[in-house]
């Protein structure tokens, strides 16, 4: 549990790791030319339930048009709702609408780094590990999209942290709020991508590391986010059935063209692909995961669990027909910890790790320079990303 020191130390220390991280996204929030493929999928649906059109009218909009199966699908409630507020507040709707989401959520993205980072280790950490996600170029890519996966992340993270607090509480009303909290943000997870039901068998066997305990109470607590997820959509489309047509949709899509041009190959396909974006930072982790496995009894549990629930992500995604680096965002931000945390407990003398990170963030921001805004990729898929870094025959 969080010591009130620590609570009151907290905000003078995220705060300007928050500011600076605000900054760069903000200042790459500047895409001109947005996709007319994903992002502007996104942009119809918006639209159209800010005009007030219902949500069974972008549900049919996608089951009665073919062409429409290869893109976004309607279960992803919690993104279109959000990129929908977002719109009613701002007073538009526009990609840059939807992209500025994703900016917001890649800020909190940092600030649930920190946090995680703090209640699994101890804040040295948890600067580290907010330093490396303030400048991931992966992150920083995602935020300045119309897409749905820096949101994505943010949920995913903000579901892992509500779970730490509510198994470091010690009051009975602190638990229940949290749990409250898990469940919510859990749910919000699965409806802003469904690909989260890959992920949520390794979410809970980090669950079950950190408690050690499962029983009724727990089946039924994480029975909660995937069953709310449905009931949600149910009552959005006023339709059950439409929710399993679209389940078959989208997998019997994941052989498209596209996805057989640019999204397969072998399983290490993805790691190469971190490693080409943030090498640093994802060799380091490599090296951690590595080292943990070979000597797991000389690390601290909070390192076995992050290194296990990193390597189950990547692992199941690995698996997948459909590999694009964008799909795992949510294990870069673990993947920091994990370095962060390799790295403090490595290293005798601290005063290095200090110019590391500047190192890092160097190497992290000219590669992002190179990718994404010289290069103009939008879909940091193997083929763009290689091609932006000159890695391949032109």
């Amino acid at each position: 549990m969080i010591s009130s020191e620590r609570d009151r130390t907290i905000p003078f220390t995220l705060a300007p790791l928050l500011v600076i991280a605000a900054a760069i996204r903000i200042a790459v929030n500047n895409v001109v030319a947005y996709s007319p493929a994903d992002e502007t999928v996104y942009l119809i649906y918006t639209r159209a339930l800010a005009a007030g059109r219902g949500y069974p009218s972008i549900v049919r909009m996608f089951l009665d048009d073919r062409g429409m199966w290869v893109f976004p699908n309607p279960l992803r409630w919690s993104w279109l709702g959000a990129t929908t507020l977002f719109s009613s507040i701002s007073g538009e709707c526009t990609h840059r609408t939807l992209a500025t989401v994703s900016t917001i959520a890649g800020i909190v993205v940092v600030a649930l780094t920190f946090w995680i980072a703090t209640e699994l280790f101890d804040s040295t950490v948890a600067i580290a590990a907010s330093v490396l996600a303030a400048t991931s170029p992966l992150q920083l890519a995602l935020g300045r999209r119309a897409l749905a996966d820096e949101f994505f992340c943010a949920a995913a993270l903000a579901s892992l942290a509500a779970m730490l607090l509510y198994l470091s509480s010690e009051s009975a009303r602190a638990r229940v709020a949290w749990l409250g909290a898990w469940i919510a943000a859990t749910t919000i997870t699965f409806a802003a991508k469904e690909q989260f039901l890959f992920i949520y068998p390794f979410v809970l066997l980090f669950w079950w590391l950190r408690s050690r305990k499962v029983g009724w109470r727990e089946l039924a607590v994480w029975a909660a986010p995937p069953a709310l997820f449905f009931a949600i959509y149910c009552l959005l489309a006023r339709d059950a059935g439409s929710f399993f047509r679209i389940a078959h949709i989208i997998t019997s899509e994941m052989r498209a063209l596209y996805a057989v041009q640019y999204q397969s190959g072998m399983p290490q396909r993805m790691l190469l692909d971190l490693i080409a974006l943030s090498p640093i930072a994802t060799l380091v982790a490599i090296a951690a995961m590595t080292s943990v496995a070979l000597r797991p009894g000389a690390y601290a549990p909070a390192l076995r669990h992050v290194a296990l629930l990193a390597a189950g992500i990547l692992v199941v995604h690995a698996l997948v027909p459909s590999q694009n680096v964008r799909y795992v965002v949510s294990v870069d931000p673990l993947l920091r910890i994990l370095a962060a945390a390799f790295v403090v407990t490595e290293i005798g003398d601290r005063k290095w790790l200090a110019p590391a990170l500047v190192v890092n963030a160097a190497v992290d921001l000219a590669l992002f320079y190179v990718v994404f805004i010289a290069g103009q990729v939008y879909d940091p898929v193997t083929d763009s990303v290689l091609r932006a870094l000159k890695m391949l025959p032109r």
